[in-house]
């Protein structure tokens, strides 16, 4: 400790912040991001997208404010996860094999309904959005159903079909050849509902599919990939086994939307295409690459054989496939399809999900009269081949591996999700064994550009008018417009924007700043009119709002605005505002947007930037390659954003006006400084235009943005000598613009303090001229910072009020309005320069002047990493962060040690303070190094968090209705009379139907569910819509309503019973108060008669010798 200056003039800014009381630290909310999905699922009627976690956690999103956080116990490992639409449930499966039953209709947080325990691992769940059972398929091959309606495992089972299979094969062909591994043949690894006929059930084992008929409890059809010798397979011609039979075993599955063929992935990395009414050999199998893989080619075989030392690259398995149809077609049966494929790549090629545009399946008459005993007519077999042979293909690439893909649809849940899907969402592997998400258009705009030319070219050209005559200049207008059309069309898809959890893989979080900003400012920055709402996620789903139990929520208004901005791998800088105001909120008026709500018109994409022949031609080949985004910096005020990378190259100014805005963003780039100086070591931006960066070599630059021009290019003196090193370097590693006097010059004037890290700084002044033009001044001063600066260590204040003298358009004003006279006359004000180093910190009058107090950090509380001016009551006081997770506060400007706090989270690694006294604290993921969550707290938690509670939700407002179960289509034209021979035949059943048959004839009643009074449900019948998507509301409506007016009639009775017994008790607690009284008076009367008798009895005893 140093002695204290003691000029009267100082006063002391911490006086309201001496109390232990004004401070209170806590968490206000957790703000996870995810780096290990491991499971997504969509449900297109609400409009909810859910997502799990390795470690347990379920994650819900909806309409703006709609957010619900949920858990498994023991932080178990979630393996599945789907919605069951009929009830509005959320399943998952932990990899304790328990499947969890989440009940979104109660109003509030989704109701835990019911954990099952199964004994056999559970492979793979079966829904159908109209009935209200689920299919588990279990490991040892069977398959059991849990009635998600009464919350009980329903009495239908089926057995292992694939080993009955297996059995009845090897006793009647008992030289045929079989798997050997039955472990793997009998697992059941998916399960799909017809999507046309609910009594059918296709069950994926490895081994085959086999469809059963639910009714009739038997088997319908088997169909077993089985490759003749001499068939290249997905293995090729160089397989080890090329010359044998093989079954490769069966990975994935999906249906044709007409239902009436289906494809098989398998593990050899090709896919087979089978006719339902044809189990005995695959219309087609193929690879990525090449078709009819199922048959022998003697060329092929031939050449193989002749050189059996050349090696061919392996490939994937088929790990899942989707086919999606869409609406817009009047053909029943789908129309075009779309084909997603996930898998079956070479090793050699890059990782990605493919997807083929098939065309549509819609055969006229056969030629000849169907037989009815020869099955499918080979006509319909070559039609259902030809809708096979794909018109384009598009692949979606990842970084990493690809481990999972979702199709988000429109609104139809029907066909497993797959009808109609306008997203896909991409999982796949990042470095440090963390999981990334993706999310895209879908289908390929190069899909719909395809089609759209097919079908300008069927319509022909467009006939010309009579009245109409083209000259050379229209038709080259014309042309021109077309072309210019044409280049504005791209094939790649777009981008969709993702909650702000799942910002992980290459648009990971790096690092962060929360930035107080004036309110002015602030309308500006999120004001979005004008910005069209694109590529956003079809989540719609609820309505959400903030209890405010405390009556804390008035207090929100004075909470000033706040921006968190965030440093991204893939060259982005993005903001969200964390603003208080955005929780004001209340059942009648609920939540509008997220908190925080990233504001994605304001995002920053610098791979434009940098890709542009401007930077291009002056910079290396490996540039964009290396480039990493160091640091970003917002002036508050003025809304400019400069962003410093860690590499860079070449001469100093390009300018970037020629480069676009993105559309739907606002930040528009304006230039860049490439100068050959090494890398950033510090930098600083101020709100009237001016910004200064400083290099590794020493070099400074001062940069006017308003031109932009250069005002000050410094580069230190080499010096050598036996006293000098020449390599050795002593850059800024501090710098910042401020308002203030010197102590030669005690005028107001724009400065910038550039420190050391020896701690020996420069401050430049920067003078404007008579033509309004700006210099900066030849003399400089010398000051005295501490060594090795911290981040935000160098801060200037006013010294009576304690507020920041920034370099803003306040600060601005007052330079235009200072002059010499009032320092001589001693009216103006003084400012305090605080620096702060690793070792201590300091406190200086007019940043040259003289000195008012210096302290050394205490010790005992660790290493000080960061520290900030906290502002709270019209007071001012320091705040030095530790890596011990605590902070340090000192008064101002006398460096007194106020109070110690200690942060609740323990294992952050990285904090950022505003300055109000809120702060974020940064985890990182040890091996990614990306931030996997941040925990939004304040030092004055004080009347603040309960409106940062989780909000109330219901997701069943404003529910959309279940479109109507899909129907049976005909293989062929509806006149045909022969088109439905060889089409299984099957009983048509509704929903109710086969709730009715799995669950037996023992159902009890269900529960009925609480209703939430906001939520809006229509009637089916008046949508047209199918009557079982509302089951679960309305087939209980009328038992709910007898149990109501039960409980209400039973409730009057209680009253009444309780208004009797409190007047009997009232009565008796009456004749008790007079006994007691009756008693109290009797003994008063027996007291003094006790008193008379013994005053008697001594007079005798007194008296009896006379």
């Amino acid at each position: 400790m140093f002695s204290r200056h003691n000029d009267k003039s100082i006063v002391e800014l911490s006086a309201e912040l001496n109390d232990e009381v004004d401070w209170q630290v806590g968490i206000l909310r957790r703000l996870p991001f995810y780096l290990n999905v491991c499971a997504f699922a969509f449900e297109p009627v609400v409009g909810l997208l859910a997502f799990a976690t390795t470690s347990g956690d379920v994650e819900l999103y909806g309409a703006p404010g709609v957010h619900v956080r949920l858990s498994v116990s023991d932080n178990a490992r979630i393996n599945l996860l789907q919605f069951a639409t009929s009830l509005s449930r959320l399943l998952c499966v932990d990899e304790h094999d328990r499947l969890h039953v989440w009940d979104l209709v109660t109003p509030g947080k989704p109701r835990l309904q019911k954990i099952v325990n199964y004994r056999h691992p559970v492979t793979a769940l079966g829904l159908s959005p109209t009935h209200q059972h689920v299919f588990v398929a279990l490991a040892n091959g069977e398959i059991q159903t849990y009635d998600l309606l009464c919350s009980r495992v329903s009495p239908y089972t089926i057995p292992n079909m694939w080993k009955m299979y297996e059995k009845k094969m090897r006793a009647s062909r008992p030289t045929s050849s079989f798997n050997d591994d039955d472990s793997v043949s009998q697992i059941p690894l998916d399960l799909m509902i017809h999507p046309r006929d609910l009594n059918l059930l296709f069950v994926v084992y490895g081994g085959g599919i086999v469809l059963s008929d639910l009714t009739q409890r038997n088997t319908l059809r088997v169909y077993e990939l089985e490759l003749p010798p001499g068939a290249p397979g997905g293995a090729g011609y160089h397989a080890p086994d090329i010359l044998t039979h093989r079954k490769p075993s069966v990975t994935s599955f999906a249906i044709h939307p007409s239902g009436h063929f289906f494809a098989v992935g398998h593990a050899d990395g090709s896919v087979s295409f089978w006719a339902m009414e044809d189990e005995d050999k695959p219309l087609l199998v193929r690879t990525l690459d090449d078709e009819d893989v199922h048959l022998v080619d003697a060329d092929s075989l031939t050449e193989r054989l002749s050189s059996p030392s050349t090696a061919s690259l392996s490939r994937e398995p088929i790990f899942k496939l989707a086919w999606s149809g869409c609406p817009g077609s009047s053909d029943p049966r789908g129309g075009e399809t779309v084909l997603t494929i996930l898998g079956g790549l070479r090793n050699d090629e890059p990782p990605g999900v493919t997807v083929y545009l098939l065309p549509p399946f819609n055969p006229g008459e056969p030629p000849t009269p169907a037989d009815p005993s020869a099955g499918l007519h080979p006509f319909f077999k070559t039609a259902m081949k030809e809708s096979l042979i794909p018109t384009n293909v598009f692949t979606y690439f990842t970084k990493g591996v690809t481990q999972d893909f979702l199709l988000v649809p429109r609104d139809s849940p029907h066909f497993s999700g797959t009808w109609d899907p306008v997203s896909i969402l991409l999982m796949s592997e990042h470095k440090g064994g963390t999981r990334a998400i993706e999310a895209y258009q879908f289908p390929p705009p190069a899909f719909a550009t395809k089609s759209s030319n097919q079908d300008l070219k069927a319509a022909g050209p467009l006939p010309e008018s009579e009245d109409t005559v083209s000259t050379p200049i229209d038709v080259l207008s014309n042309e021109l417009a077309t072309t210019l059309e044409f280049m504005q069309v791209t094939d790649d898809p777009h981008v969709m924007k993702l909650p702000t959890s799942l910002w992980n893989g290459q648009g990971g979080v790096l690092d962060g700043q929360l930035i107080a900003i004036e309110r002015d400012a602030y309308e500006i920055f999120v004001d979005i009119r004008g910005i069209e709402r694109a590529h956003e996620l079809n989540l719609h789903g609820g309505t959400a709002w903030v209890e405010d139990f405390q009556s804390e929520m008035k207090l929100m208004k004075l909470q000033p605005h706040r921006i968190f901005m965030t440093i991204h791998g893939d060259l982005t800088v993005r903001f969200q505002d964390m603003s208080a105001q955005l929780l004001i909120s209340s059942d009648a008026s609920p939540l509008h947007q997220f908190f925080p709500n990233p504001l994605h018109a304001l995002t920053l994409d610098l791979t434009c930037v940098l890709g542009d022949p401007a930077i291009a031609t002056r910079t290396s080949a490996q540039f964009i390659d290396q480039a990493r985004i160091a640091s970003a910096h917002l002036a508050p005020e003025s809304l400019e954003c400069a962003v410093v990378l860690r590499t860079g190259e070449d001469e100093e100014f390009v300018s970037l006006d020629h480069i676009p805005t993105i559309l739907g963003c606002r930040f528009r780039p304006a230039f860049a400084i490439l100068a050959v100086m090494g890398s950033v070591t510090s930098f600083a931006i101020s709100d009237i235009g001016f910004l200064a960066v400083a290099y590794a070599s020493g070099a400074l630059f001062i940069v006017d943005m308003r031109g932009p021009k250069i005002l000050l290019r410094y580069a230190p003196e080499s010096k050598s000598s036996f006293l000098h090193r020449k390599d050795h370097l002593d850059p800024f590693t501090s710098l910042v613009f401020t308002v203030s006097g010197t102590s030669t010059d005690p005028s107001y004037r724009v400065l910038l303090i550039a420190a050391h890290d020896s701690g020996s700084s420069t401050v430049w002044t920067i003078l404007r001229g008579q033509n309004s033009s700006w210099t900066v001044k030849d003399a400089t001063e010398s000051a005295d910072a501490m060594s090795r600066p911290l981040p935000g260590g160098s801060i200037v204040v006013d010294s009576r009020t304690g507020n920041p003298c920034r370099a803003n358009r306040g600060g601005l004003a007052t330079v235009m309005a200072s002059s010499p006279d009032e320092f001589t006359s001693g009216e103006g004000r003084q400012t305090l320069w605080i620096s702060a180093g690793a070792r201590g910190v300091k406190c200086t009058v007019n940043v040259t002047g003289e000195r008012v107090q210096r302290v050394d950090w205490n010790s005992k509380a660790g290493k000080v990493e960061r520290v900030e001016v906290i502002h709270k009551n019209s007071a001012a006081a320091l705040a030095a962060y530790t890596d011990k997770h605590q902070v340090l506060i000192y008064s101002l400007p006398f460096l007194e040690l106020l109070h110690t706090l200690q942060l609740e989270h323990s294992s952050a690694d990285s904090i950022v303070f505003d300055t109000t006294g809120d702060y974020l604290e940064f985890t990182r993921h040890p091996s990614s190094g990306l931030i996997s969550g941040a925990d939004y707290g304040t030092l004055f938690n004080i009347r603040r968090s309960g409106p940062y509670e989780p909000p109330s939700v219901t997701f069943m407002h404003d529910r959309r209705i279940i479109p109507a179960q899909p129907q049976s289509v005909s293989v062929g034209p509806t006149s045909y009379i022969g088109s439905w021979i060889g089409y299984i035949v099957s009983q048509g059943m509704t929903g109710q139907q086969i709730d009715a048959l799995l669950a037996g004839p023992d159902r009890p009643l269900a529960q009925p569910t609480p209703k939430d009074p906001r939520a809006v449900v229509q009637d089916a019948s008046s949508g047209g819509g199918s009557t079982s998507g509302g089951s679960a509301y309305d087939a209980y409506s009328a038992q709910a309503q007898g149990m109501a007016t039960s409980a209400a009639n039973t409730a009057s009775d209680l009253y009444s019973r309780l208004g009797a017994a409190f007047a009997e008790r009232t009565e008796g607690l009456g004749e008790l108060q007079e006994s007691f009284d009756s008693l109290e008076q009797g003994s008063k009367k027996m007291l003094f008669q006790s008193k008379a008798l013994a005053a008697q009895q001594t007079a005798k005893r007194w008296f009896g010798g006379l």
